[in-house]
């Protein structure tokens, strides 16, 4: 009986051991993404920092004096044209009505020295007068003439200051800040309110004087914010250095609305020349500690393992000093929990 249990015991243990083995053999290959290796135009790059600003952001002043009667409220939206801000208009209503009464006056004196030059003209024809005194009236006339220009000058001027008194906007975008309160009496120039364009907005960003040859108009160039990255195209490139900071600024190009004035940017800009190399997505390098490697799928859909020693890095690509050949299939997806030599299913490529 004792040596029946013992056989049955020792069955039990290779039926088992041969069952995990079987099981061990069908397990399913592993399920990856790849892309395939491919050549490009690539450069290396330098970090360099920013932020987002505005084209527009001015301190607006008033141009009349007088007591303020009324100021747009902070975080307010407005459109190029809007009235922002009033100034209380009576006086310079009341300059408008004289200015007008003062060219009413020019203008009836002019009428009455046109008719008096007309009535010496026939009477010199006539003999019944000087030419001297004809040519008299005929100057009064002339000089009233100018003094009917100064007048209408005058009241335009007038106008002016009146419609100066409403304060309106000199581009769309937002009130910031308020710079004077209601009831204040503002001189000429004094502060009123900040307004800052908050639709046309650039990166700006200051870059070593070095990278001056390397850098295009409209290249793009990869700009980080926020967890985001995007290809943004270089718009304005000053050549001018800062002589404390050795500096230049540029500025590249907005398209996301998630990109708010004083945001704080990462900019990839190139610090070599662009050379032609076999370059796979960097979403591919896998990272343990200090070992970096990639996976290729071999003809067999096994993986490879190389180690990924970095040679170049420009945006979403690198280029990485293993021999890699054009079309070959590197895992960007999955490849973590992978080994060497494994079994595998593409998803997708």
């Amino acid at each position: 009986m004792k040596k029946t249990l013992q056989l049955a015991l020792i069955f039990s243990i290779l039926y088992g051991q041969n069952n995990f083995a079987m099981q061990e053999y069908q397990m399913p290959p592993a399920q990856v993404s790849v892309a395939l290796a491919e050549e490009r135009l690539l450069a290396p790059t330098v970090s360099v920092t920013g932020s987002v600003i505005s084209l527009n952001d001015s301190n607006l002043s008033t141009q009349v004096s007088g007591e303020l009667q009324w100021l747009a409220e902070v975080g307010t939206q407005v459109k190029k044209g809007d009235i922002i801000a009033k100034i209380v208009q009576t006086l310079l209503a009341i300059d408008v009505q004289v200015a007008e009464a003062q060219l009413k006056k020019i203008q009836a004196d002019f009428n009455f020295r046109d008719q008096e030059v007309m009535r010496f003209k026939l009477l010199a024809n006539r003999d019944n007068t000087s030419k001297a005194r004809l040519q008299e009236e005929s100057s009064k006339r002339t000089m009233l003439l100018q003094e009917i220009q100064a007048a209408k000058a005058n009241l335009t001027m007038a106008h002016h200051y009146l419609s100066q008194t409403e304060i309106r906007a000199p581009f769309s975008g937002h009130i910031v800040s308020r710079l004077a309160n209601k009831g204040e009496f503002l001189s000429e120039g004094d502060k009123l309110l900040r307004l800052v364009d908050t639709f046309n907005r650039e990166v700006s960003v200051n870059a070593p004087m070095n990278l001056l040859h390397y850098l295009n108009k409209d290249a793009l160039v990869e700009v980080e914010f926020a967890g985001t990255k995007l290809s943004l195209p270089i718009k304005t490139i000053v050549p001018v250095g800062d002589k404390i900071s050795r500096m230049v600024e540029v500025r590249i190009g907005v398209s996301s609305e998630e990109m708010i004035i004083g945001l704080p940017v990462k900019v990839s800009l190139p610090s070599a020349e662009a050379l032609t190399r076999v370059v796979i997505p960097r979403d591919s390098l896998i990272i343990r500690g200090s070992e970096v490697y990639i996976y290729r799928i071999n003809q067999s859909m096994k993986t490879e393992k190389i180690n990924a020693e970095i040679d170049t890095i420009a945006g979403t690509w690198v280029a990485i000093k293993s021999n890699l050949d054009i079309g070959d299939k590197i895992v960007i997806r999955g490849g973590e929990r992978l080994m060497p030599d494994q079994d595998v299913q593409i998803l997708e490529q």
